[in-house]
């Protein structure tokens, strides 16, 4: 039995530039051991802070850790080098997969400005998709693997009702070969998932390597290699997967598809992104108009 968790990453733009799905995949006992030492290194850490009589840490939160904001203000560059090293001996000792995909959110609204009311809504069940598709192909289809089932959790958000939808419409879609070897999707929250905290480091260092690849005036993208932390991590014998992204040409590629739907099926769509459904002859009388 496999069992994931999923977490996303973004940038705070109105509509943002890159939109991360990651999704970090191990056995149940593989992650008993994973929470246990992942908790022993926030233990290690807190009991620091509280000899120091500083703020001590309720979780990992990357962006902020990054940023040395909430609970980490006041943290060293050295300081956050440490607890970063820490956490990735943690992965070293328990090995899970990785799995991601990327969406250039300001380039989708561009090419598909139908979905420029809940861009982010879009990424989410689109993304979803792939990432099963992708959990399928590679981990899945592992020789020691074929008859694995797998649960998915995610942290929960305001699209908790539509990744629902979505995930009960890809295992009724008999084109998606895995669609019976995934078990349920279940929304989970932070405070009582512990593995949400590694997928959400992994999720916000796919996200700066989207950054990378999708937005060349990034401070990321000058940088002209991935980050050292991201390399740290997917260069480990014991991870197994890269997030990949969608280009301009897949997002057009998409939009295709999408045109080709029936009008059940984009209304559908447009209802679960909680969007407008306009159809063709309503936007030709409308033009008339």
């Amino acid at each position: 039995m496999f069992v994931g968790y999923i977490d996303e990453s973004h940038d705070d733009a109105a509509v943002p530039k890159v939109f991360n799905l990651s999704c970090l995949v191990s056995s149940v006992a593989g992650w008993l051991y994973f929470e246990w030492d992942w908790l022993e290194v926030l233990k290690w850490k807190n009991n620091e802070l509280r000899r120091r009589g500083r703020q001590e840490i309720s979780r990992v939160h990357a962006s902020p850790l990054n940023n040395f904001r909430g609970e980490f203000a006041g943290w060293t560059p050295d300081e956050r080098l440490e607890f970063s090293i820490k956490l990735t001996e943690v992965f070293k000792r328990n090995p899970v997969h990785i799995h991601g995909w990327d969406m250039p959110l300001q380039i989708l609204v561009e090419e598909f400005p139908e979905f420029a009311p809940n861009p982010v809504g879009f990424a989410y069940i689109v993304l979803l998709m792939e990432l099963m598709q992708q959990i399928g192909d590679t981990t899945l289809s592992l020789p020691n693997y074929k008859d694995e089932i797998i649960s998915l959790h995610h942290d929960h958000c305001d699209y908790d009702a539509a990744l629902a939808q979505q995930f009960s419409y890809i295992l009724n879609d008999q084109s998606f070969s895995f669609r019976h070897r995934f078990t349920s999707l279940t929304p989970e929250y932070w405070q009582y998932c512990v593995p949400l905290q590694p997928a959400d480091l992994v999720a916000f260092e796919n996200y700066k390597e989207g950054m990378r690849f999708h937005v060349p005036e990034s401070k990321e993208a000058k940088r002209g290699q991935p980050r050292q932390s991201l390399t740290a991590l997917i260069d480990l014998k014991s991870i197994s997967g890269r997030a990949r992204g969608f280009t301009r040409e897949l997002i057009k590629e998409l939009k295709n598809k999408i045109e080709g739907f029936d009008e059940d099926a984009k209304k559908t769509l447009f209802g679960m992104l909680r969007i407008p459904y306009v159809n063709e002859a309503e936007k030709f009388d409308a033009t008339r108009c």
